[in-house]
């Protein structure tokens, strides 16, 4: 985490009376914002919406000591819990909190494992443009959100910077989701103020991949139909009596007997026809 260096400006000297400035000495002008505060929930002092956002209430002398520093706009600040060493940064929203006392989001405190009126060291520092922000929702229930991208791109709106190992607190229709940062480039933390941030998502806690199972492809089902069945010959039954056309004997119109050269003829005629026939019937 980067601390900025902010060059003094020259006359009079500063009085440390009420600010720790490291390297102060009593001469010149101190090069860097360093206080303990007693740490309260923004709660306590009545300004809504603190809890979207990441931003702190500090006293009006901090307006004063910093109105004299030669420091980069937007003011970004550093919180430490000197009684366990846990970081994290954030911006500043005013400067109305009574002397000696500093406002905080709940979240921020429950990061820093803070209790109210825990003392807290804010120090100004210089934070590089973030790039790249991952975060890993703390619960599934996440997921339910129908755009959840754009819901958390317009929650970030209310942040000054973000800082690896945070939990952020996301309220949403009702219902308060976390999602802690897993990963900030081009460092541990970074500035998100008017920049082009890349944001990824990895699985909430708790997420299991669904087992995709081969599906099993059903054969259609075969009608229940019965077996065709051959037709079956009685060897002792009788055949029927085939018919032959043209069978028959051969008659005048007039009546009268045949000559025997016709009769002869029509038996021939009748002879093939019923050779013929009987060629058919057989096929």
């Amino acid at each position: 985490k980067q601390g900025s260096s902010g060059s003094g400006s020259s006359g009079g000297s500063g009085s440390a009376t009420m600010f720790n400035f490291p390297g102060h000495g009593g001469h010149g002008m101190p090069r860097q914002f360093d206080e303990m505060y007693s740490c309260f929930p923004g709660a306590f002092h009545g300004k809504e919406g603190m809890e979207e956002g990441d931003k702190i209430i500090l006293p009006e002398s901090a307006l004063d000591a910093l109105a004299r520093l030669d420091v980069e706009y937007p003011m970004l600040f550093q919180l430490t819990n000197k009684q366990n060493g846990n970081v994290t940064h954030c911006g500043v929203l005013e400067f109305s909190a009574p002397e000696g006392n500093a406002f905080v989001p709940y979240w921020t405190m429950s990061n820093l494992m803070l209790p109210e009126g825990g003392l807290i060291q804010v120090k100004n520092v210089s934070l590089p443009k973030a790039t790249y922000v991952k975060f890993q929702p703390q619960h599934v229930d996440f997921l339910d959100i129908n755009n959840p991208r754009a819901v958390l791109e317009f929650t970030l709106r209310s942040f000054s910077c973000v800082t690896k190992g945070d939990q952020l607190c996301i309220p949403y229709n009702d219902k308060k989701y976390y999602l802690e940062i897993k990963e900030v480039k081009p460092a541990d933390a970074a500035c998100i103020i008017e920049c082009d941030v890349n944001i990824d998502f990895e699985a909430p806690v708790g997420y299991v991949e669904p087992q995709r199972q081969a599906q099993e492809i059903a054969e259609p089902v075969k009608p229940d139909l019965p077996e065709p069945q051959k037709a079956q010959v009685n060897e002792g039954a009788e055949e029927a009596p085939k018919f032959i056309p043209f069978a028959g004997g051969a008659q005048r119109i007039d009546g009268k007997n045949l000559k025997p050269a016709q009769a002869k003829a029509a038996e021939e005629v009748n002879a093939v026809v019923a050779g013929q026939s009987l060629a058919a019937a057989g096929r």
